[in-house]
């Protein structure tokens, strides 16, 4: 008797509430959404969670109208879900990019500081003639490009804005869209820095650029959007690219639908969150030079360095002379050829230190260094400690490319350029 009272004196915990996440899972921009929900479900009581696969752009599933939910995260409300969500007092956090203000709680990227850091990563690098490449009817790429016209801090001619329809390739052959974007830039002065509205955007410029012969990054800079980073590292160059926040929007969204479905009043306004900074690949790795003969100098340079050439090879290959050569080079880079000759091999050399377990004689031979002494010299001059040290400092970082956000200017503004 005594035991059945203490089984009804223990408490009951509630219910777990019921999500539907309509959530993309065919793209990294949406898992990595889903992931910030996951972060904060771990750190509190989780929820019953409803989650399938879902492509990009596909609408809610139908029996969401009549579902008994407790709440919803929706990346692909419309106006017409909205209407419908609202008359079912369904608790709901929108997180479309598309439509701005559907009257629902809301939690997004900040579009326009996209823009703006895809600018001024591009001036950084002395890009005088910057140029956007978008997708005409898209919301989100409108607001990328108004931020991209803001961190430019230039006129920005609207003859260097090229948009299309995002058709995905059912509407128009991805050859006929490239010849398009060809004789887009064909029109630009060069150099030129031009920031796409996403990655794929970024692909179809750098394919196009491939197709006239033009010179990646030394004549065109490419940067895009969401470091999808195995689709940034198959491109040709690799691309930079800028990096939303997006699981930041996951934890924020989970955040907010547990305040709404405990009674709260939604907030007032979309909660806008910043990125977080630009993954430089060698896609923009380059300093803008208005010599065209310089700019191939640059490029074959680093097409070669790890190959072990010398300044004369530079010469031999433009058929100029090495005074010109070495006095172009102080005057746009203000160092020497062979001095960007041993850039180009530090870097590369600081890289496989990070990113592989080879010893110090393999990734001498590897960036054109017969012998690993010198190479050691040089990289302790350049970087203050040996290589060895290096590799034992960071050895517990992922081997990724530099990213400029704010938790990392310090260390940035200490390594050599």
């Amino acid at each position: 008797m005594m035991q059945e009272l203490d089984q009804r004196l223990v408490p009951t915990p509630p219910p777990r509430k019921r999500v539907a996440l309509i959530v993309e899972t065919s793209v990294v921009y949406g898992r990595q959404i889903l992931s910030g929900i996951a972060r904060y479900l771990r750190a509190r009581r989780g929820w019953s969670v409803y989650l399938e696969e879902r492509e990009l752009g596909a609408p809610p599933p139908e029996w969401l109208a009549q579902w008994d939910g407790d709440g919803v995260i929706c990346r692909s409300t419309t106006p017409e879900w909205a209407e419908i969500f609202r008359q079912r007092g369904l608790p709901v956090v929108d997180l479309n990019d598309q439509h701005l203000d559907l009257g629902l709680p809301r939690v997004a990227s900040d579009m326009k500081a996209l823009g703006r850091l895809g600018a001024r990563h591009l001036r950084k690098r002395g890009f005088k003639h910057l140029a956007y490449c978008g997708f005409f009817g898209e919301t989100w790429s409108a607001q990328r490009r108004e931020g991209f016209m803001e961190g430019a801090e230039m006129a920005i001619p609207p003859a260097h804005v090229y948009e299309s329809r995002w058709m995905r390739l059912r509407q128009r052959p991805y050859e006929e869209e490239l010849q398009y974007i060809a004789l887009w830039l064909r029109t630009l002065p060069r150099p030129v820095g031009i920031m796409a509205c996403n990655d794929v955007r970024a692909r179809h410029v750098l394919d196009a650029c491939r197709f006239l012969g033009l010179l990646v990054p030394d004549e065109v800079a490419v940067v895009g959007v969401d470091n999808a980073e195995t689709f940034c590292e198959l491109c040709d160059p690799p691309l930079s690219s800028v990096l939303p926040d997006a699981g930041r929007i996951g934890e924020e969204a989970a955040a907010l639908l547990d305040r709404l479905m405990a009674g709260e009043a939604p907030p007032p306004h979309p909660l806008l969150i910043p990125p977080l900074g630009v993954v430089s690949r060698r896609s923009t790795d380059a300093w803008a030079v208005d010599d065209p003969l310089v700019a191939r100098a640059v490029h074959f340079i680093r097409e070669h360095a790890c190959e072990g050439i010398r300044v004369w090879d530079v010469v031999k290959h433009l058929n100029c002379s090495r005074a010109w050569l070495e006095r172009s080079f102080r005057e746009y880079l203000g160092h020497s050829p062979n001095d960007h000759i041993r850039k180009v091999q530090l870097q590369r050399a600081r890289e496989l230190l990070l990113s592989t377990d080879w010893t110090l004689p393999h990734i001498a031979a590897a960036v054109g260094f017969k012998h690993s002494v010198y190479m050691c010299s040089l990289f302790s001059k350049a970087y203050g400690c040996t290589p060895a040290r290096y590799r034992r400092i960071h050895q517990r970082q992922s081997p990724e490319p530099v990213v400029e956000v704010r938790t990392r200017i310090a260390e940035q503004a200490a390594s050599p350029e």
